[in-house]
């Protein structure tokens, strides 16, 4: 499930034009440039109820880190983050 849906969320955030830097864990790390932008994405993320992890704290303040979850969590944070970025 994991190596499924990591590459269908790295490839509809890369599409939507957000760097996604190589994972092998139960997570991609979106790179949004600046962290103001990731800032943005997480709040337009939280609006919607879906939480992931600022990586601020661990001194990349420009990317956030996104859990795979259910088919369904990962469509709905996909969807989210490319109608933020075509927003």
């Amino acid at each position: 499930h994991n190596t499924l849906w990591r590459g269908k969320v790295a490839a509809a955030l890369e599409a939507a034009g957000i760097k996604v830097w190589p994972s092998e864990g139960n997570f991609v790390l979106a790179d949004f440039a600046t962290p103001a932008r990731a800032k943005a994405a997480d709040e337009a993320l939280k609006a919607r109820g879906l939480i992931v992890r600022a990586m601020g704290g661990y001194g990349l303040p420009a990317c956030l880190r996104i859990t795979i979850g259910t088919a369904e969590e990962c469509t709905m944070v996909t969807e989210a983050l490319t109608a933020f970025m075509h927003g």
